[in-house]
């Protein structure tokens, strides 16, 4: 969401980035995300199904869904005013990020967090299974190369959303799971 916050602020002239700006963009959902659309169409919904769903998200304040997560919705289900933004934001981070990280793993490293993401990977529908749980590697990495599964640079990494913020430390094995080296070898 940071992503597109910075993105957007510089494209419509609210701020500017100079060159010794350090840009690292963790799991940026440059095109929106499926999830977005995924939480607006359950706190609609009245199936028997959903209503159990709607009432747990409704409790931690995720039902209705909240503004800032509609504005997220997958750049290919929104209006044309909106869809224009995305495309200015994703010019800007292709512009000024210094470093990329995108998860492609749902499950992601073994915490209390992996079922959650790995569920709402599965609800969402995204185009493909490399996605983190909220974000898919295509919305992440647009207009970026030069991803690689080693943490540096550019870096696809095999974990999910709640890993990305780094509070679940390294994955054990592979180097495809160490988004906290990844962070230090970036600063």
């Amino acid at each position: 969401m940071g992503n597109l916050i910075v993105g957007g602020a510089v494209s419509a002239g609210v701020c500017s980035l100079s060159n010794q700006v350090s840009w690292l963009s963790v799991h940026g959902p440059m095109q929106g995300s499926k999830a977005a659309n995924l939480l607006e169409d359950k706190c609609k919904s009245n199936s028997w199904v959903d209503i159990v769903l709607k009432g747990a998200a409704s409790l931690i304040g995720f039902c209705p869904a909240p503004e800032a997560f509609l504005s997220l919705k997958s750049q290919n289900t929104v209006s044309s005013v909106v869809k224009d933004k995305y495309l200015k934001a994703q010019a800007i981070r292709q512009k000024y990020a210094t470093k990329t990280m995108c998860g492609t793993n749902s499950w992601g490293l073994n915490t209390v967090y992996a079922p959650i993401m790995f569920t709402v990977g599965q609800m969402a529908h995204f185009d493909t299974s490399s996605n983190d749980g909220m974000v898919d590697f295509p919305s992440c990495s647009v207009g970026l190369s030069g991803f690689s599964t080693n943490p540096t640079g550019n870096y696809k990494a095999s974990i999910n959303h709640a890993d990305g913020t780094f509070r679940n430390g390294d994955g054990w094995w592979g180097s495809d799971r160490k988004p906290v080296k990844w962070l230090e070898c970036a600063l």
